[in-house]
């Protein structure tokens, strides 16, 4: 997708991309063409294009998750070193861990001490949607400054215009430098997985619907002793197990809202959803499913697996890869075998999981409505989508990271070897921006090949009808937002509240579905069905 010119790119490795969300804000005014606020002086030739290391002593404030804990700052990892010695601005993060991101985000927006630029979901990490976030005043509208100062980034989407529908807001406004991916492995790395010598020992073939599930999780626990056959991290949502679809979509809902035949609907509405309710109770009752799910972090995902508690979970590809190596230290025989996504009935086709849009919003840098150097914030984030910069970002920095060979690079031991014991994930993490979601574009050709390590690894076997029904980055207008958020946040409470409290055995799923509809219905769903219905009519529409 991206074309590079000087080189054909050999596949390298799996990426682990984070999804965040939250928060809320105040109001102001958004300068609607920000190109006549303060410019920075910079050596520009003139098409707008920037010489980079651009000349400047001005420094940029910019806030983001942090991207790795392996170093105690950002300033220390030799990634961003390399990107601010490229680009010649100088830059001062501010750094929020990806757990508190979005309490963190809430708080810097009512502050109003916004820094130049801020790093997030701005399409649904903050209520209203990134149409609310420019009429409030927290940022600005793009179009003009990237017209004339973000060519690279400019010429991306010109050749790209199912892209560009993504990126922009109904009214045609751009918001974001935005994380864009190349499909492939970019956008579907996640999925089951279950102990493959396991199911040979047990004499169990890999499990395709919620019944033979549930056979091999009974003999996961009967005669392998796990004590939490299927075991969750839920991390960033106390249901974070279930939203791309994990089990719940074989009852053809999700969480949230979905497209059935051209028409918006909210999956805990649905009789599918109340099903899911009573099977994951039974589950839970029978101590197949980890009782501890809602609460578990990913270091207690990674020791229930490591240590045999679990022979089961949901994941992504690299963590897999991760927790293989580790048992195999102690256990040849151990390995994983990726399963398919479960259907009730043999021959279904998955209807949901985890399969990403090539723009997802998250990791995109917009720049604030106070910053004062809004040319200079648009330059630097133009280098990433550069033929340099698609290098630095997803493979590091030459002699370092990776080498050319026969023009094409290839990753070095520091990566694949670390002489400091890092995993293959860590390494890049510190490298390279490729374990992160940011502003760039993600390499389908470097993640595509190794990411497949044998036909147990097989992400074919993750595919489902997932982008035919979930919805697309729309946009809630300006006028319903706030309407919508106040519905909305009633909503999902609500529905985490009843949907604990059924799988957790405190109300049967038949009483609690039937109460959850009313209450919905109470609290302005329809509404929000119409609100929802509406941004996915003008997004086909855009």
């Amino acid at each position: 997708m991206f074309a590079v010119k000087k080189y054909t790119f050999l596949p390298i490795i799996l990426i682990v991309l984070l999804l965040t969300a939250a928060c809320s804000g105040t109001s102001g005014s958004t300068p609607r063409n920000s190109s006549e606020q303060n410019q920075a002086e910079t050596a520009q030739p003139a098409d707008g294009q920037p010489l980079y290391p651009i000349q400047t002593d001005i420094e940029l404030s910019y806030w983001l998750q942090s991207p790795t804990t392996l170093k105690p700052s950002i300033h220390d990892i030799p990634f961003y070193q390399e990107w601010q010695k490229r680009i010649g601005v100088p830059l001062r993060f501010s750094e929020v861990s990806p757990a508190q991101a979005g309490e963190a985000f809430s708080v810097l927006l009512s502050s109003g001490n916004l820094p130049d630029i801020i790093e997030y979901n701005w399409l649904s990490g903050i209520p209203g949607g990134p149409e609310k976030a420019l009429k409030d005043g927290y940022i600005i509208r793009l179009n003009e400054l990237i017209d004339q100062y973000a060519p690279n980034l400019k010429t991306f989407l010109q050749a790209h215009p199912e892209l560009d529908k993504l990126v922009k807001t109904d009214n045609g406004d751009y918001y974001a430098f935005p994380f864009l991916k190349e499909g492939g492995m970019t956008t579907q790395w996640a999925g089951p997985v279950l102990r493959k010598d396991w199911l040979e020992e047990l004499e169990l073939p890999v499990p395709e619907t919620i019944d033979e599930w549930h056979t091999v999780l009974t003999a996961f626990k009967e005669r392998k002793g796990a004590k939490v056959p299927l075991t969750f991290s839920s991390q960033t949502n106390v249901l974070q197990g279930f939203l791309d679809g994990a089990f719940i979509g074989a009852f053809g809902v999700i969480r949230g809202f979905y497209i059935d035949e051209g028409k918006v609907q909210y999956g805990p509405l649905q009789p599918g959803y109340k099903q899911f309710m009573a099977t994951m109770s039974n589950w839970r009752e029978e101590g197949l499913l980890d009782p501890n799910f809602s609460q578990n972090d990913r270091k207690t995902q990674d020791a229930h697996i490591m240590t045999g508690a679990a022979g089961a979970t949901y994941s992504s590809g690299a963590n897999i890869d991760k927790w293989e190596a580790a048992l195999q230290t102690e256990d040849k025989q151990a390995a994983f075998i990726f399963a398919p996504y479960p259907v009730l009935k043999h021959g279904d086709t998955p209807k949901f999981g985890q399969e990403a849009w090539l723009y997802g919003a998250e990791g995109s840098a917009a720049v604030s409505a106070t910053s004062k150097h809004a040319k200079l914030a648009v330059q630097l984030l133009d280098y990433a989508y550069s033929e340099e910069g698609y290098l630095l970002f997803n493979y590091g920095t030459e002699g370092q990271s990776y080498t050319l060979k026969n023009g094409k690079p290839e990753l070095t031991e520091l990566i694949t070897n670390n002489p400091d014991h890092l995993s293959y994930l860590e390494a890049l993490s510190l490298y390279t921006h490729t374990v992160n979601p940011g502003p760039y574009v993600g390499s389908k050709e470097l993640i595509g090949r190794l990411a497949i390590t044998n036909e147990d690894h097989n992400y074919d076997r993750w595919k489902t009808d997932n982008l035919k029904h979930v919805l697309p980055p729309v946009s809630i207008s300006a006028e319903e937002s706030n309407e919508y958020a106040r519905i909305m946040t009633d909503v999902n409470t609500l529905v985490d509240e009843t949907t604990l409290k059924v799988i957790l055995g405190t109300v049967p799923a038949e009483e609690a579905h039937r109460d959850l509809a009313a209450k919905l219905d109470a609290l302005g769903i329809q509404r929000a069905l119409e609100i929802q219905q509406a941004a996915y009519n003008r997004f086909l529409n855009r």
